[in-house]
């Protein structure tokens, strides 16, 4: 018997028209008739996004990432969103979420978040800097320019809480008696002796809040410090400045040490 018979032979075992997968327990889990075209495509609310799928089915293929940065500007103590679009090769753009790019900045005047906040810290010239975002096996560079702070007039802007005790130590030094010396830079960041740049906000009743980019916003206060609560994740950390000029903090949740960046 030649193969087209055999396939007749089988197909005459089933009902006309439809053949059926089913369960142990009987019930239909998927059908479809045999050898009937198959077609179709689905997209998003915008149409940007489609998957094919049928005898005309092909792969859509990722051709060029475009980076671009809210502000082409960027003034000391200020931050920028940046933002990445894919390029595909069916014509349609597709703008990617945040988490699915990665950022990459070629100076230590400015930080990138796994956000993609791109934060200028203390510039004392004009400078531009190259941003590298990464996605799909593709980069893309973009440039932004970090500009000093506006000079504004009188004493550099100290937060009130390390305001209160502290001595000034010339060209901008200050020195709290509970947390430390620190540069102030007349915006809302300084620099700290020890913990490096900081953004902060003044939490009130003596308490402030603190943000760095491998920790997030961190809380202390003159009676706390050098102990620190995390927001992003609920827990305590200890400053260990017996470890300096490591930085190293114990994490009372996981009873382990965390070491950061420089």
């Amino acid at each position: 018997m030649n193969i087209k018979c055999l396939l007749t032979a089988i197909l005459s075992l089933f009902p006309l028209g439809l053949f059926a997968a089913t369960s142990s327990a009987g019930n239909v889990v998927n059908q479809a008739e045999i050898g009937a075209p198959f077609a179709g495509f689905s997209s998003d609310a915008s149409g940007a996004v489609r998957n094919v799928v049928g005898p005309s089915a092909r792969f859509i293929t990722p051709l060029r990432l475009v980076a671009r940065a809210q502000d082409s500007k960027v003034s000391a103590g200020s931050a920028t969103q940046m933002a990445a679009d894919i390029l595909l090769d069916d014509g349609t753009v597709t703008h990617l979420p945040s988490d699915e790019v990665s950022w990459a900045v070629d100076t230590a005047l400015a930080t990138v978040s796994q956000s993609g906040v791109l934060s200028a810290t203390q510039v004392t010239e004009r400078v531009r800097v190259k941003v590298t975002a990464g996605a799909e096996g593709i980069s893309a560079e973009v440039h932004v320019r970090l500009v000093p702070a506006a000079s504004s007039e009188g004493a550099p802007h100290v937060p009130a809480t390390l305001a209160a005790g502290s001595t000034d130590e010339g060209a901008g030094w200050r020195k709290s008696p509970w947390f430390g010396s620190f540069y102030s830079t007349g915006t809302h960041w300084l620099h700290h002796a020890d913990l490096g740049w900081l953004y902060y906000e003044d939490a009130g009743e003596g308490s402030i809040w603190l943000w760095r980019d491998n920790h997030e916003w961190l809380w202390t206060g003159p009676n706390v410090y050098p102990h620190l609560y995390r927001h992003k994740d609920t827990t305590w950390l200890y400053f260990m400045l017996e470890a300096l000029p490591a930085r190293a903090f114990y994490n009372h949740s996981t009873k382990r040490v965390e070491t950061a960046q420089p």
